[in-house]
């Protein structure tokens, strides 16, 4: 559950005043008109980042749902037409298509990128940026989303700015000490400290809506790796494709400083320790995401170390599918709005609702095998790799962390978050417990994820309240 940290005016403990509450009830006065029950009130509130303990210090309330019933008293019904009922998710269908691009795009760098780094360590500074950059921009994220909702489009600015720097900070210290375990040569600590970079630029950028600036950024990485790549990467083109790799992570981290710039005067606070703490489960998911897609890469097929091969075709599949995955959980959004409106009975819209999401999750699933056989046929193609039909059970064991993972990123959407990092922290150590099994240990962990996520997203997802916005 989203929750609200203090608020500039707010006294912890201090009996509701009328205006407070009324100024919420013409805040949210479209919801309370067409509630059919304060439940509905309740979710929205929720949903917004109000929690029982900040609607207790805030209002005088014991919890969401009490202030949600003099919400509802207060205002008079004047229930819209179900047909009328607005689309939450944003005017652009073309999002998800544009924001697939940007986890498309990437992936051509990397491919341009082996044949330039070379030495010790190369694996290690690559697996610990994606890892530090990914739990680094998911914790960003959540901090920039809460703020939003909290106090307003545009608030969020300064506090991703403030968590731009500490990211920064904290990417330098990883990569140094990386570098120094792992001897690795100074282009590789750069191409890794660059991986995370852009990582947390992309991700302030994502935030502030700024997709189409982060395909600029992109713009020269793509390029010069396409060119380099088509040409069958000829030496005198290494300078140019190493400018063009070093300048996507540069632009991203330029552009993002200066959208965060422009912070409003009225935010007069940067972050908080409980908006940090708060924060830390959404980075401990990332980062158990990103472990649960390197580690197999990393310890190989026997679990004894070497690349694994067709774990990095897999795991390539899987972030090109993120694209469809938020389309995918957008159609069922809509789906389960439209649901709560046409639906007269609870039982029913439980029933639907449920099938809604094994059909998203379905949708899914279909890209993203189809996206991992088209990178696996891309690889064999070109002669990257052969194609061993071994290569099945690995290939596989990705197939269903990626169905957990969009069943991980649907239930997170709805503001539940501790289930799901406990789970993924599990299946991780079990991987990293009994690596010696290999691909087995891989596919017991990822299914056990699909099931336990899957049993509580079914559970969760089909009550009303969690879709009462």
């Amino acid at each position: 559950m989203t929750t609200l940290d203090e608020i500039p005016g707010a006294e912890p403990g201090r009996d509701s005043e009328p205006d407070q509450v009324d100024a919420l009830c013409q805040e949210f006065r479209g919801v309370c008109q067409s509630a059919v029950e304060p439940l509905e009130i309740a979710s929205t509130l929720e949903f917004n980042g109000w929690s029982d303990h900040a609607v207790e210090e805030r209002f005088g309330f014991p919890d969401v749902f009490a202030l949600a019933q003099e919400m509802y008293r207060r205002v008079p019904r004047q229930p819209l037409e179900p047909h009328a009922a607005p689309d939450p998710w944003g005017p652009s269908r073309f999002r998800p298509l544009l924001h697939g691009l940007l986890y498309v795009l990437p992936a051509i760098c990397f491919p341009a990128a082996v044949g330039l780094l070379t030495g010790p360590g190369v694996l290690a500074v690559l697996i610990v940026a994606l890892l530090v950059g990914w739990s680094l921009s998911q914790g960003l994220a959540y901090l920039g989303y809460t703020r939003r909702n909290q106090a307003g489009p545009g608030q969020e600015r300064r506090i991703l700015r403030w968590g731009l720097a500490v990211g920064l900070a904290v990417v330098a210290l990883a990569m140094t000490i990386t570098a120094l375990l792992a001897h690795a040569q100074l282009p590789v600590v750069l191409f890794g400290t660059g991986e995370a970079v852009y990582m947390l630029g992309a991700g302030v950028l994502l935030v502030l809506g700024a997709g189409r600036w982060l395909l600029l950024a992109l713009a020269p990485c793509v390029v010069a790796s396409a060119v380099f790549l088509g040409l069958g990467r000829p030496a005198y083109l290494e300078h140019v494709t190493w400018c063009g790799l070093a300048a996507t992570p540069v632009l991203a981290l330029g552009l993002a400083l200066v959208l965060t710039r422009r912070t409003s005067p009225s935010v007069g606070r940067s972050w908080t320790g409980s908006e940090v703490l708060r924060a830390l489960p959404s980075a401990w998911f990332g980062l158990a995401a990103a472990g649960l897609l390197a580690f197999p890469i990393a310890a190989g097929v026997d679990g004894q170390g070497g690349v694994n091969t067709a774990a990095l075709l897999a795991a390539l599949g899987i972030s090109l599918s993120m694209g469809v995955a938020e389309a995918s959980l957008l159609w069922y959004r809509r789906r389960t709005q439209r649901l709560l409106y046409a639906t007269g009975d609870l039982a029913g819209f439980v029933t639907r609702a449920r099938a809604a999401l094994v059909v998203a999750l379905l949708q899914y699933a279909v890209a993203a095998v189809a996206l991992i056989a088209a990178v696996v046929a891309v690889a064999v193609g070109t002669g990257l790799t052969t194609g061993h039909w071994e290569d099945l059970p690995q290939l596989a064991s990705y197939a269903i962390l990626g169905a957990a993972m969009f069943l991980a990123l649907s239930v997170q959407a709805f503001g539940l978050r501790a289930f799901i990092v406990v789970a993924c922290s599990l299946a991780l150590g079990f991987e990293i417990a009994f690596r010696d099994l290999g691909v087995p240990a891989q596919l017991a962990a990822c299914g056990a994820l699909l099931v336990a996520v899957g049993a509580y997203a079914t559970l969760e997802l089909g009550k009303v309240v969690r879709h009462g916005f």
